[in-house]
Protein backbone atom coordinates (compact mmCIF):
# COMPACT_ATOMS: atom_id res chain seq x y z
CA UNK A 1 0.00 0.00 0.00
CA UNK A 2 1.43 3.50 -1.05
CA UNK A 3 1.68 5.87 2.00
CA UNK A 4 -0.46 8.61 2.78
CA UNK A 5 0.55 12.25 3.76
CA UNK A 6 -0.21 13.31 6.90
CA UNK A 7 -4.11 14.06 6.80
CA UNK A 8 -4.65 13.48 10.06
CA UNK A 9 -1.86 16.09 11.22
CA UNK A 10 -3.47 18.95 8.64
CA UNK A 11 -6.99 17.66 10.89
CA UNK A 12 -5.06 17.63 14.57
CA UNK A 13 -3.42 21.05 13.84
CA UNK A 14 -6.20 22.98 12.00
CA UNK A 15 -8.07 22.45 15.89
CA UNK A 16 -5.85 24.93 17.50
CA UNK A 17 -6.33 27.41 14.50
CA UNK A 18 -8.34 31.13 15.74
CA UNK A 19 -11.42 30.55 13.06
CA UNK A 20 -12.47 27.98 10.49
CA UNK A 21 -10.32 26.92 7.36
CA UNK A 22 -10.83 28.45 4.25
CA UNK A 23 -10.08 26.08 0.93
CA UNK A 24 -10.82 29.31 -1.38
CA UNK A 25 -12.59 28.16 -4.19
CA UNK A 26 -14.87 25.06 -2.67
CA UNK A 27 -17.91 27.34 -3.26
CA UNK A 28 -19.89 25.74 -0.30
CA UNK A 29 -23.02 28.33 0.90
CA UNK A 30 -21.66 30.78 3.36
CA UNK A 31 -17.82 30.48 2.04
CA UNK A 32 -16.29 33.26 0.02
CA UNK A 33 -15.48 32.24 -3.67
CA UNK A 34 -12.62 34.26 -4.36
CA UNK A 35 -11.26 34.79 -7.97
CA UNK A 36 -8.17 32.83 -9.20
CA UNK A 37 -5.01 34.79 -9.77
CA UNK A 38 -4.12 34.86 -13.64
CA UNK A 39 -0.65 33.43 -14.89
CA UNK A 40 -0.44 35.68 -17.39
CA UNK A 41 -2.86 38.02 -19.56
CA UNK A 42 -3.36 37.92 -23.73
CA UNK A 43 -3.19 40.85 -25.60
CA UNK A 44 -6.27 42.15 -25.10
CA UNK A 45 -7.09 41.81 -21.38
CA UNK A 46 -6.28 44.98 -19.52
CA UNK A 47 -3.91 44.57 -16.55
CA UNK A 48 -5.76 42.91 -13.24
CA UNK A 49 -7.54 46.34 -11.23
CA UNK A 50 -9.65 43.72 -9.64
CA UNK A 51 -9.21 43.94 -6.12
CA UNK A 52 -10.10 40.51 -4.82
CA UNK A 53 -12.86 39.80 -1.95
CA UNK A 54 -12.27 40.10 1.91
CA UNK A 55 -12.20 37.29 3.80
CA UNK A 56 -11.14 36.45 7.59
CA UNK A 57 -11.03 32.69 6.98
CA UNK A 58 -7.48 31.07 7.64
CA UNK A 59 -6.55 29.43 4.31
CA UNK A 60 -6.00 25.44 4.94
CA UNK A 61 -1.96 25.79 4.69
CA UNK A 62 -2.00 27.62 7.92
CA UNK A 63 -2.81 24.31 9.89
CA UNK A 64 -1.47 21.90 7.90
CA UNK A 65 1.75 23.60 8.05
CA UNK A 66 1.91 24.63 11.60
CA UNK A 67 2.58 28.05 11.09
CA UNK A 68 1.11 29.49 14.23
CA UNK A 69 3.95 27.19 16.05
CA UNK A 70 6.56 27.28 14.01
CA UNK A 71 6.49 31.26 14.29
CA UNK A 72 7.55 31.32 17.72
CA UNK A 73 10.50 30.08 17.02
CA UNK A 74 11.17 32.08 13.54
CA UNK A 75 8.97 35.03 11.49
CA UNK A 76 11.88 35.20 8.74
CA UNK A 77 12.79 38.38 10.23
CA UNK A 78 16.44 39.62 8.57
CA UNK A 79 16.41 37.64 5.21
CA UNK A 80 15.40 38.52 2.01
CA UNK A 81 13.84 36.25 -0.32
CA UNK A 82 13.68 37.54 -3.85
CA UNK A 83 10.77 36.48 -6.38
CA UNK A 84 11.55 36.33 -10.02
CA UNK A 85 8.45 36.47 -11.76
CA UNK A 86 5.97 38.56 -13.09
CA UNK A 87 7.05 41.58 -10.71
CA UNK A 88 5.44 42.31 -6.94
CA UNK A 89 3.23 45.45 -6.02
CA UNK A 90 3.45 46.87 -2.59
CA UNK A 91 -0.09 48.08 -2.25
CA UNK A 92 -1.47 45.25 -0.45
CA UNK A 93 -1.37 45.70 3.18
CA UNK A 94 0.28 42.32 3.77
CA UNK A 95 3.38 43.60 1.81
CA UNK A 96 3.65 47.07 2.68
CA UNK A 97 6.79 48.49 3.30
CA UNK A 98 8.62 45.48 2.55
CA UNK A 99 9.20 45.10 -1.14
CA UNK A 100 12.26 46.80 -2.99
CA UNK A 101 12.25 45.99 -6.58
CA UNK A 102 14.77 46.01 -9.13
CA UNK A 103 14.12 47.65 -12.35
CA UNK A 104 10.67 47.80 -13.06
CA UNK A 105 9.57 45.11 -10.80
CA UNK A 106 7.62 47.06 -8.32
CA UNK A 107 4.74 46.73 -10.86
CA UNK A 108 2.98 43.97 -11.49
CA UNK A 109 0.39 44.21 -14.03
CA UNK A 110 -0.59 40.54 -13.75
CA UNK A 111 -0.42 40.00 -10.21
CA UNK A 112 1.31 36.17 -10.16
CA UNK A 113 3.98 37.50 -8.35
CA UNK A 114 2.89 39.45 -6.13
CA UNK A 115 0.14 36.44 -5.15
CA UNK A 116 3.76 34.57 -4.81
CA UNK A 117 5.52 37.21 -2.54
CA UNK A 118 2.16 36.92 -0.42
CA UNK A 119 2.58 32.96 -0.25
CA UNK A 120 6.33 33.74 1.21
CA UNK A 121 6.22 37.06 3.23
CA UNK A 122 2.51 37.95 3.78
CA UNK A 123 2.20 40.15 7.22
CA UNK A 124 -0.01 39.11 9.60
CA UNK A 125 -2.64 41.51 10.27
CA UNK A 126 -5.72 42.10 12.36
CA UNK A 127 -9.17 40.43 11.57
CA UNK A 128 -7.89 38.09 8.57
CA UNK A 129 -6.39 34.41 8.72
CA UNK A 130 -4.14 34.92 6.25
CA UNK A 131 -0.43 35.15 6.61
CA UNK A 132 2.52 34.09 4.41
CA UNK A 133 5.05 31.63 6.09
CA UNK A 134 8.12 34.25 6.69
CA UNK A 135 5.68 37.22 7.97
CA UNK A 136 8.99 39.56 8.48
CA UNK A 137 10.94 38.41 5.18
CA UNK A 138 11.82 40.82 3.31
CA UNK A 139 10.99 40.87 -0.65
CA UNK A 140 12.89 41.54 -3.60
CA UNK A 141 10.92 41.95 -6.62
CA UNK A 142 12.54 41.10 -10.06
CA UNK A 143 11.15 40.93 -13.67
CA UNK A 144 11.55 37.39 -14.90
CA UNK A 145 8.78 37.27 -17.67
CA UNK A 146 7.14 39.88 -19.98
CA UNK A 147 4.97 42.77 -18.83
CA UNK A 148 2.19 40.58 -18.95
CA UNK A 149 3.62 37.09 -17.57
CA UNK A 150 4.96 36.10 -21.29
CA UNK A 151 7.18 33.33 -20.77
CA UNK A 152 10.91 34.21 -21.52
CA UNK A 153 13.49 31.09 -20.14
CA UNK A 154 16.69 33.70 -21.24
CA UNK A 155 15.11 36.56 -18.69
CA UNK A 156 14.11 33.74 -15.93
CA UNK A 157 17.91 32.89 -15.72
CA UNK A 158 19.04 36.45 -16.01
CA UNK A 159 16.31 37.13 -12.81
CA UNK A 160 18.44 34.85 -10.55
CA UNK A 161 21.45 35.86 -11.18
CA UNK A 162 20.69 39.36 -10.75
CA UNK A 163 18.68 38.24 -7.56
CA UNK A 164 21.74 36.58 -6.06
CA UNK A 165 24.21 39.47 -6.53
CA UNK A 166 21.63 41.91 -5.18
CA UNK A 167 21.97 39.81 -1.96
CA UNK A 168 18.97 37.62 -1.66
CA UNK A 169 19.21 34.75 0.34
CA UNK A 170 16.45 32.88 -0.93
CA UNK A 171 15.54 32.96 -4.57
CA UNK A 172 12.07 31.66 -6.14
CA UNK A 173 11.15 31.61 -9.65
CA UNK A 174 7.94 31.33 -11.65
CA UNK A 175 8.67 29.12 -13.95
CA UNK A 176 10.58 25.65 -14.17
CA UNK A 177 14.42 26.46 -15.38
CA UNK A 178 15.88 23.82 -17.62
CA UNK A 179 19.24 22.58 -15.73
CA UNK A 180 20.37 21.85 -19.84
CA UNK A 181 20.63 25.11 -19.86
CA UNK A 182 24.11 26.74 -19.93
CA UNK A 183 22.39 30.17 -19.17
CA UNK A 184 20.76 28.69 -16.14
CA UNK A 185 23.52 26.22 -15.17
CA UNK A 186 25.64 30.18 -15.03
CA UNK A 187 23.43 31.89 -13.12
CA UNK A 188 22.80 28.59 -10.76
CA UNK A 189 26.77 29.47 -10.16
CA UNK A 190 26.11 32.94 -9.19
CA UNK A 191 23.81 31.95 -6.51
CA UNK A 192 25.76 29.25 -5.65
CA UNK A 193 28.98 31.88 -5.09
CA UNK A 194 26.30 34.27 -3.47
CA UNK A 195 25.32 31.50 -1.00
CA UNK A 196 21.38 31.94 -2.57
CA UNK A 197 19.00 28.88 -2.39
CA UNK A 198 17.43 28.68 -4.85
CA UNK A 199 13.96 27.15 -4.86
CA UNK A 200 11.86 26.47 -8.57
CA UNK A 201 8.71 24.83 -9.02
CA UNK A 202 9.29 21.09 -10.46
CA UNK A 203 6.40 21.21 -13.27
CA UNK A 204 4.55 24.24 -14.76
CA UNK A 205 1.77 25.52 -13.34
CA UNK A 206 -0.72 24.38 -16.51
CA UNK A 207 -0.55 22.88 -19.66
CA UNK A 208 -0.40 25.05 -22.51
CA UNK A 209 -3.60 25.85 -24.28
CA UNK A 210 -5.69 23.55 -26.19
CA UNK A 211 -3.19 20.47 -25.10
CA UNK A 212 -3.90 17.49 -22.35
CA UNK A 213 -1.52 16.66 -19.51
CA UNK A 214 -0.52 13.06 -21.28
CA UNK A 215 0.33 15.57 -24.29
CA UNK A 216 2.11 17.95 -22.98
CA UNK A 217 5.99 17.34 -22.22
CA UNK A 218 6.94 17.07 -18.76
CA UNK A 219 9.15 19.94 -17.26
CA UNK A 220 12.93 19.93 -17.85
CA UNK A 221 15.01 18.56 -14.93
CA UNK A 222 15.98 21.37 -12.54
CA UNK A 223 19.85 22.34 -12.12
CA UNK A 224 21.49 20.89 -9.85
CA UNK A 225 22.19 22.69 -6.17
CA UNK A 226 18.21 23.84 -6.58
CA UNK A 227 15.37 22.78 -4.23
CA UNK A 228 12.78 21.81 -7.14
CA UNK A 229 9.12 21.54 -5.15
CA UNK A 230 6.23 19.98 -6.59
CA UNK A 231 2.31 21.26 -5.77
CA UNK A 232 0.34 19.14 -3.62
CA UNK A 233 -3.49 19.81 -2.44
CA UNK A 234 -5.04 19.30 1.18
CA UNK A 235 -5.13 15.79 0.83
CA UNK A 236 -1.55 15.16 -0.38
CA UNK A 237 -2.28 14.76 -3.35
CA UNK A 238 -1.63 15.79 -7.00
CA UNK A 239 -4.55 15.29 -9.79
CA UNK A 240 -3.86 13.40 -12.89
CA UNK A 241 -4.81 16.54 -15.12
CA UNK A 242 -1.51 17.97 -13.52
CA UNK A 243 1.30 18.84 -15.62
CA UNK A 244 4.58 16.43 -15.93
CA UNK A 245 7.74 16.76 -13.81
CA UNK A 246 11.02 15.50 -14.90
CA UNK A 247 12.49 15.22 -10.77
CA UNK A 248 11.24 16.95 -7.75
CA UNK A 249 12.93 16.90 -4.56
CA UNK A 250 10.21 18.01 -2.38
CA UNK A 251 6.38 18.54 -2.14
CA UNK A 252 4.28 21.29 -0.35
CA UNK A 253 0.94 22.63 -0.46
CA UNK A 254 0.06 24.04 -3.91
CA UNK A 255 -3.24 23.62 -4.23
CA UNK A 256 -6.60 25.86 -3.39
CA UNK A 257 -3.75 28.56 -1.86
CA UNK A 258 -4.63 31.73 -1.05
CA UNK A 259 -2.98 35.19 -1.41
CA UNK A 260 -3.28 38.76 -2.02
CA UNK A 261 -3.19 40.78 -5.83
CA UNK A 262 -1.41 43.20 -7.16
CA UNK A 263 -4.55 46.01 -6.25
CA UNK A 264 -6.28 46.43 -2.61
CA UNK A 265 -6.32 43.69 0.28
CA UNK A 266 -9.04 41.51 -0.95
CA UNK A 267 -7.73 37.77 -1.61
CA UNK A 268 -7.34 35.80 -4.74
CA UNK A 269 -6.64 31.60 -5.42
CA UNK A 270 -4.28 30.17 -6.86
CA UNK A 271 -3.09 26.86 -7.66
CA UNK A 272 0.46 25.26 -9.41
CA UNK A 273 4.00 24.14 -8.50
CA UNK A 274 5.77 27.58 -8.51
CA UNK A 275 3.17 28.37 -5.46
CA UNK A 276 4.41 25.83 -3.76
CA UNK A 277 7.99 26.76 -4.78
CA UNK A 278 6.93 29.96 -2.52
CA UNK A 279 5.52 27.90 0.11
CA UNK A 280 9.03 26.00 0.55
CA UNK A 281 11.09 29.54 0.18
CA UNK A 282 9.12 30.94 2.89
CA UNK A 283 10.27 27.90 4.86
CA UNK A 284 13.76 28.28 3.75
CA UNK A 285 13.91 32.00 4.95
CA UNK A 286 12.39 31.05 8.52
CA UNK A 287 15.25 28.05 8.50
CA UNK A 288 17.99 31.05 7.42
CA UNK A 289 16.66 33.44 10.24
CA UNK A 290 16.76 30.51 12.68
CA UNK A 291 19.98 29.27 11.25
CA UNK A 292 21.98 32.21 10.14
CA UNK A 293 25.24 29.97 10.69
CA UNK A 294 24.15 27.10 7.79
CA UNK A 295 24.80 27.92 4.21
CA UNK A 296 22.54 27.67 1.34
CA UNK A 297 23.15 23.82 0.66
CA UNK A 298 22.78 23.07 4.37
CA UNK A 299 19.14 24.80 4.31
CA UNK A 300 18.43 22.90 1.53
CA UNK A 301 19.98 19.67 3.06
CA UNK A 302 17.89 20.46 6.22
CA UNK A 303 14.36 20.78 4.33
CA UNK A 304 15.36 17.38 2.62
CA UNK A 305 16.06 15.75 5.88
CA UNK A 306 13.34 16.99 8.14
CA UNK A 307 10.55 16.53 5.51
CA UNK A 308 7.57 13.66 6.42
CA UNK A 309 8.52 11.06 4.40
CA UNK A 310 6.31 9.90 1.61
CA UNK A 311 6.91 9.19 -2.28
CA UNK A 312 8.33 12.66 -2.50
CA UNK A 313 9.16 14.21 1.16
CA UNK A 314 6.44 16.36 2.34
CA UNK A 315 7.38 20.02 3.38
CA UNK A 316 7.57 20.26 7.31
CA UNK A 317 8.44 23.90 8.55
CA UNK A 318 8.54 23.53 12.16
CA UNK A 319 10.95 20.10 11.86
CA UNK A 320 13.11 22.52 8.84
CA UNK A 321 13.42 25.15 11.85
CA UNK A 322 13.28 23.08 15.52
CA UNK A 323 13.77 19.33 14.03
CA UNK A 324 17.25 17.38 14.64
CA UNK A 325 18.04 16.11 11.45
CA UNK A 326 18.20 12.63 10.51
CA UNK A 327 19.46 10.79 7.59
CA UNK A 328 18.76 12.57 4.09
CA UNK A 329 15.28 11.93 2.70
CA UNK A 330 15.83 10.83 -0.65
CA UNK A 331 15.11 12.70 -3.80
CA UNK A 332 12.95 10.98 -6.37
CA UNK A 333 15.15 10.16 -9.14
CA UNK A 334 15.39 11.59 -12.81
CA UNK A 335 12.49 10.59 -14.92
CA UNK A 336 11.94 10.90 -18.84
CA UNK A 337 8.35 10.70 -18.63
CA UNK A 338 5.57 12.65 -15.95
CA UNK A 339 5.41 10.86 -12.76
CA UNK A 340 2.22 11.58 -10.41
CA UNK A 341 1.86 11.46 -7.16
CA UNK A 342 -1.71 9.33 -7.24
CA UNK A 343 -2.03 8.98 -3.60
CA UNK A 344 -0.23 10.59 -0.31
CA UNK A 345 2.08 9.08 1.27
CA UNK A 346 1.21 7.60 5.07
CA UNK A 347 3.67 9.47 7.59
CA UNK A 348 1.68 8.35 10.64
CA UNK A 349 1.91 5.06 10.12
CA UNK A 350 5.68 4.94 9.37
CA UNK A 351 5.92 6.35 12.77
CA UNK A 352 4.19 4.32 14.47
CA UNK A 353 5.97 1.24 13.02
CA UNK A 354 8.64 3.23 14.53
CA UNK A 355 7.12 3.51 17.94
CA UNK A 356 6.54 -0.52 17.80
CA UNK A 357 10.68 -1.21 16.40
CA UNK A 358 11.73 1.07 18.84
CA UNK A 359 9.54 -0.53 21.99
CA UNK A 360 10.58 -3.80 21.10
CA UNK A 361 14.41 -3.35 20.84
CA UNK A 362 13.87 -1.93 24.10
CA UNK A 363 12.24 -4.63 25.76
CA UNK A 364 14.61 -6.97 24.39
CA UNK A 365 17.55 -5.07 25.88
CA UNK A 366 15.76 -4.91 29.27
CA UNK A 367 15.12 -9.25 28.96
CA UNK A 368 18.90 -9.60 28.31
CA UNK A 369 19.60 -7.95 31.15
CA UNK A 370 17.14 -9.70 33.44
CA UNK A 371 18.55 -13.12 31.99
CA UNK A 372 22.10 -11.82 32.78
CA UNK A 373 20.90 -11.14 36.47
CA UNK A 374 18.26 -14.42 37.23
CA UNK A 375 20.35 -17.74 35.69
CA UNK A 376 23.92 -17.44 37.14
CA UNK A 377 21.77 -17.71 40.79
CA UNK A 378 19.38 -20.02 39.45
CA UNK A 379 22.53 -21.94 38.88
CA UNK A 380 24.46 -21.70 42.05
CA UNK A 381 20.72 -22.71 44.04
CA UNK A 382 20.54 -25.55 41.05
CA UNK A 383 17.37 -24.07 40.66
CA UNK A 384 15.92 -24.06 43.96
CA UNK A 385 13.74 -21.24 45.39
CA UNK A 386 15.43 -18.76 47.56
CA UNK A 387 14.99 -17.48 51.03
CA UNK A 388 14.86 -14.17 52.71
CA UNK A 389 17.02 -15.05 56.19
CA UNK A 390 19.82 -13.83 57.72
CA UNK A 391 22.23 -14.97 54.99
CA UNK A 392 20.76 -12.37 52.87
CA UNK A 393 18.01 -12.65 49.97
CA UNK A 394 18.75 -15.15 47.98
CA UNK A 395 20.52 -17.59 50.00
CA UNK A 396 19.78 -21.54 49.12
CA UNK A 397 17.81 -23.42 51.46
CA UNK A 398 19.41 -26.45 53.92
CA UNK A 399 17.82 -29.40 53.03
Amino acid sequence: MRRRTTVSLLLCTALALPGPLAVADEGKPGKVVLPGVPERLDARQKCTAFKGRATSEAPWTRGALGLDQVWALSQGRGVTVAVVGTGVSDAPAVLAGRVKALGDAGEDCVGRGTFQAGLVAGATTPGQGFSGVAPQAQILAVRGTGERGDPDPGRLAAGVREAAQAGARVITVTAPLDGADKAVRDALAVAAKKDALVVVPAAADSVPPGTTAGQAKPAPAAPPGALAVLDTGPQGTRPDTAPGFTRADLTAPGDALVGPGPVGDGKWTGSGASLAAAVAAGTAALVRSYHPELTAPQVRERLLRTAYPGDLPALDPYGAVAGVTAAAAPAAAARPEPVRLGTPPETAGARNTALLVAAGATATVLLVVLLGAVLPRGRARRWRPGRLGPEGPGTPRTP
